[in-house]
């Protein structure tokens, strides 16, 4: 069965189990992953943040840092065991690609995280059309 993208309501998130992997890439859509995790935190969800290939950049070092100090787990790997991304959060946040990426999709980390976060049954918000 395909997915049709529909958007829904951040409230629209069950607060029961309000755990969030934000997946974030390495240039400007990966950063702004990062501040999402940071507010999704003051909002009182739970995010988790897969950022593999990190920036330089001292802002994204310093949205790493505060993220961080928040208290938000980082993962050092991506599960490829797609069930166990089902099982441990309810959504996932696909800051991955942004309209800066053009022709990255296939290049790594991009075409791996990419082809497992295609077989997760949660729901995923992309922030930015691409990789979305």
């Amino acid at each position: 069965p395909t997915c049709s993208p529909q958007a829904f309501p951040l409230p629209s998130l069950p607060r029961k189990q309000p755990t969030v992997l934000v997946v974030c890439g390495p240039a400007q859509n990966g950063a702004i992953g990062l501040v999402c995790a940071r507010h999704l935190r003051v909002f009182d969800y739970e995010p988790t943040i897969f950022y593999p290939k990190r920036s330089p950049d001292p802002l994204y070092r310093d949205f790493t840092t505060q993220c961080e100090k928040m208290d938000i787990p980082f993962l050092s790997y991506l599960p490829t065991e797609v069930q166990l991304i089902n099982d441990a959060y309810n959504a996932v946040v696909d800051a991955v690609l942004g309209a800066e990426a053009e022709g990255s999709e296939g290049r790594e980390p991009c075409a791996t995280i990419l082809a497992t976060l295609k077989h997760v049954r949660i729901p995923i918000v992309s922030l930015d059309v691409p990789s979305g």
